[in-house]
């Protein structure tokens, strides 16, 4: 009688849904925590990587790169989307001396034949700097100062939006970067 209660029971509740089945699902956010529908990820860091470069006498390149967390559609393939990038380079110099550079990538081709201007907004504030595009969708700042400038505002900062000028595209597109996470750590050298 006891086994008859028990599954009825069992029964009865599955017929009602238990309430667990019109949960949405749980999603890892691939740094330890779940998500469900309209969450947020718990740790909110932003994907960086990193590596290095050394020869005989040891590291002489470090750098950090991250993708931007939207994408625009390609004007020439309506039905292919791209994501620019940022990248952060360390480099040791031989008389020990450290340069910073800032490098954006755009797979697209952007108008900037051969140098443009091209707003930046960090944590909410926006600045224009000068690009120059030696390679078509890879951009850098015009002088050694204005890529460390990039460097530093880049790693101090929680966000930032590049608008590039996409070569088909009727506007500027904002390409969104969570800054969030990076790792000072890895990019030190053991001399600094």
């Amino acid at each position: 009688m006891k086994k008859l209660l028990a599954v009825g029971l069992v029964l009865a509740l599955s017929g009602c849904g238990g309430g667990y089945d019109s949960l949405p699902p749980q999603v890892s956010d691939g740094n330890g925590g779940t998500i469900g529908a309209g969450g947020t990820f718990p740790t909110d860091k932003g994907d960086w990587k990193y590596r290095s470069v050394s020869n005989e006498d040891g590291v002489f390149s470090l750098s950090a790169s991250i993708y931007a967390t939207n994408t625009y559609t390609v004007p020439k393939y309506p039905n292919l989307k791209q994501r620019s990038w940022i990248e952060l380079e360390k480099r040791k110099m031989a008389n020990d001396t450290i340069s910073k550079r800032f490098t954006i990538f755009a797979p697209e081709e952007v108008k900037c034949t051969p140098n443009c201007d091209i707003r930046i907004k960090f944590n909410g504030n926006t600045a224009t700097y000068s690009f120059l595009q030696s390679t078509e969708g890879v951009l850098t700042p015009v002088s050694e100062q204005s890529s460390s400038e990039l460097f530093d505002k880049t790693v101090q900062s929680n966000k930032a939006t590049v608008y590039l000028p996409i070569v088909g595209l009727s506007k500027e597109f904002g390409s969104e970067f969570n800054l969030r996470g990076y790792d000072a750590a890895k990019m030190k050298f053991i001399s600094e």
